[in-house]
């Protein structure tokens, strides 16, 4: 197309050129001035024409994208980013982006920023129960494969259609039925998440694309089933809980337990040293004894002699 305006462009120039070369004329010496100048017009329209082919015989290849030629309908090869000569009129060059695209279904898809937008897709769990899942893909075209999926799969358009948009629908409706509804509304949701990404990957490598990236969203439940959910979920907390206060109640009863055992022990060892030396029992109830009581400690068995008059208090 740019070819095509400079080419005009440079007519306009080359008439102005002639028409000042034969000076100023009025409306009725076109014709003479035409007639008298055909030579130089016919090269001037040749001019014209080998510009417009020069143009078109120059393809420039944007940054991130990569370039494949058809020739008379057929696929002839890729051509990298950058300038290029080809065949004017007769090549035809169809543009793939290499850079990374992404494709999500999800409820409001109309205010989605993601390159291809789509309808959230439903699908049911193991357990029978209707459930929307929101599923988000990165990919992009894996190196030198744009003329095999020009040549099997049409343009971009097509292969996001035809590959992206009816592996990734597909898988989002069967995987969930390998799930219960509350596997899914808990953390082995994740589970889902890898399996999704398991079951398209491969596919997309058939077709000629990388699966960079493959994110489930969000899982929507019936608001029914929701509440049933979160009343499960609340139950099992609870159950847990107890779980926990009556494992407490076992660590204090066990430490009670060693407690007790172990005031035993000390008893035992206590009594032991007391048979054997019985003036331990005199000594301590000496030490208990206020500091201003006078004492003393008579033979063996017998009970300690005490100052009893400084218990006289008429002093």
């Amino acid at each position: 197309m740019f070819g095509y305006i400079f080419a005009f462009l440079f007519g306009i120039l080359a008439l102005a050129f002639i028409m000042t070369r034969k000076g100023k004329v009025n409306p009725g010496q076109v014709k003479g001035l035409f007639q008298s100048s055909g030579r130089l017009i016919i090269i001037v329209i040749a001019g014209i024409i080998l510009i417009a082919l020069l143009a078109q015989a120059f393809v420039v290849i944007e940054a991130g994208t990569v370039g494949v030629v058809k020739r008379f309908g057929a696929v002839q090869g890729e051509l990298a980013p950058g300038l290029h000569f080809i065949i004017p009129f007769i090549d035809q060059v169809v543009n793939f982006p290499t850079v990374k695209k992404t494709y999500e279904a999800s409820e409001s898809p109309e205010s989605s920023m993601a390159d291809f937008p789509d309808i959230i897709i439903s699908a049911l769990t193991s357990d029978g129960q209707q459930i929307q899942v929101g599923i988000t893909a990165r990919f992009m075209i894996q190196p030198g494969k744009a003329a095999w999926i020009l040549q099997n799969l049409g343009s971009e358009r097509d292969f996001v259609e035809k590959v992206v948009k009816t592996e990734i629908r597909g898988s989002g409706r069967r995987v969930p039925t390998k799930f219960a509804a509350f596997d899914l509304y808990t953390k082995n949701s994740y589970a889902a998440q890898q399996a999704l990404f398991d079951e398209i990957a491969p596919k997309f490598d058939e077709n000629g694309l990388i699966l960079d990236e493959l994110v489930l969203r969000n899982i929507v439940f019936t608001a029914e089933y929701a509440r049933t959910l979160e009343e499960k979920q609340i139950a099992l907390e609870n159950i847990t809980t107890e779980k926990n206060k009556l494992e407490q109640e076992k660590i204090r009863k066990e430490q009670k337990i060693v407690a007790a055992e172990g005031d035993a022990k000390s008893i035992e060892i206590r009594q032991a040293a007391l048979t054997k030396n019985p003036t331990i029992i005199q000594w301590e109830f000496v030490q208990k004894l206020a500091p201003n009581i006078q004492w003393g400690v008579l033979p063996q068995n017998m009970v300690p002699l005490m100052n009893l008059p400084s218990f006289n208090t008429n002093k």
